[in-house]
């Protein structure tokens, strides 16, 4: 068996059995309504009454939107509760080749995936002009600076939550980016967060007590291409 094999058997233990994050975890909760936030008033800007939104790796998670949403995820009782739902993973969906205007795949959804097919098939999917609003941890992260893996273009990271063990790839941002112009995008906004809060956890802040500092990114902006261990990027796909 594949480390990729072994990273979707894990993933969908943990995911199936319970909710994986242990209540009351400040780093999760902050991260959960940064993300919503930002998809939030990005779909302000793409959705229109006749849209078509793929919500990929759902989770149950709805944003406020105007056309028509389906949610994607491995685990049907997340997202059976909706009338459009598809149970798959996002490197194979079924659906229909330019059939989709806007792709959400947040909440480190691609860490679990192999990013290279997972791109290929929201090319495949999106019409030409269709936007992908794409989030993923960085192997940039402050997480590991002065640490071999620090920058590569992928690595797998062990994490336990809630006595799971969670094993996730990390990405580097620009190979990402290399990836999605590969495939056709053109990315056009890159928004990074956890800068401040995860140089603090480097460095001996417990977690819980660093993710107070989301807020201050703005001060590390500069840097954030360095240190922030989140990034979301709106693409567009061209051809």
């Amino acid at each position: 068996m594949n480390t990729q094999d072994t990273i979707n058997q894990q993933a969908y233990k943990n995911y199936s059995t319970k909710n994986p994050w242990p209540e009351s975890d400040a780093w999760h909760d902050k991260t959960y309504q940064c993300i919503y936030n930002f998809v939030t008033k990005q779909l302000k800007n793409y959705d229109r009454d006749d849209a078509i939104i793929l919500n990929a790796g759902s989770g149950g998670t709805v944003y406020p939107h105007r056309g028509q949403m389906i949610h994607l995820d491995i685990i049907e009782s997340y997202i059976n509760n909706f009338e459009n739902y598809i149970v798959a993973s996002i490197d194979q969906t079924t659906l229909d080749n330019e059939s989709i205007d806007i792709v959400i795949c947040v909440g480190s959804v691609i860490n679990y995936a192999d990013y290279q097919k997972s791109i290929e098939e929201f090319s495949r999917i999106l019409k030409p002009g269709g936007i992908l609003i794409l989030e993923f941890e960085r192997s940039n992260s402050g997480e590991f600076l002065f640490k071999k893996n620090h920058n590569s273009i992928i690595f797998p990271q062990a994490y336990y939550y809630n006595c799971q063990k969670h094993t996730l790839w990390m990405y580097n941002e620009k190979n990402i980016i290399k990836t999605l112009k590969i495939y056709g995008f053109k990315t056009t906004k890159k928004y990074r967060f956890h800068t401040m809060s995860t140089l603090l956890f480097r460095f001996g802040m417990p977690e819980k007590k660093a993710a107070k500092y989301l807020k201050a990114d703005k001060l590390l902006a500069p840097f954030s291409y360095y240190l922030a261990h989140n990034c979301i990027l709106i693409s567009k796909k061209t051809f």
